[in-house]
């Protein structure tokens, strides 16, 4: 691999494959500096001939600093750019992996998956609500004890917002 300058950003790019690995603060400077973003994607090759569906073989790719098995990783969980990840290292990118998250970025791509986490992690807080009722709930039947109100009116709230989650 032969080191690469686009922008202000330094990475490592293989001539057979034309792959850029990317380390970890590279690239998030990139996904935050739409100007490091402009770089790239001036920088970008036309896109190669993608496989067809079910053509694509998976193969998982050793970290060129240390030599493990890097995570493959769908990038924000929605994006559809399945990328080579060294947590402690950075990012391996093929061909086109890059500006395709560039663009994806520049879209709304990462607000939109915020979003989501934003709406699972409510989601998950209302199910443990659920459950700590129900729970309470058992206990006071064997205890002979009965809910309040305010519990009441709990239970009620969340499980409006289960639907309110369901119904998104």
């Amino acid at each position: 691999m032969s080191s690469v300058q686009i922008g202000a950003t330094a990475m490592r790019e293989c001539e057979r494959c034309v792959g850029l690995w990317v380390e970890v603060a590279a690239f998030e400077g990139i996904c935050a500096d739409r100007e490091q973003q402009s770089a790239v994607l001036g920088a970008a090759l036309p896109a190669p001939h993608k496989a067809e569906a079910g053509e694509e073989r998976v193969s998982y790719v050793p970290c060129p600093q240390c030599g493990q098995l890097m995570n493959r990783i769908n990038f924000a969980r929605c994006s559809g750019v399945i990328v080579d990840v060294c947590k402690g290292h950075g990012t391996w990118f093929d061909c086109d992996e890059l500006s395709g998250i560039i663009q994806f970025i520049r879209g709304g791509g990462l607000e939109v998956s915020r979003q989501k986490e934003k709406r699972e992690l409510e989601f998950e807080r209302q199910q443990l609500r659920n459950e700590q009722m129900v729970a309470a709930s058992r206990m006071s039947r064997a205890t002979g004890l009965s809910y309040s109100d305010e519990e009441r009116i709990g239970g009620i709230s969340a499980a409006g917002g289960l639907l309110k989650f369901l119904l998104e």
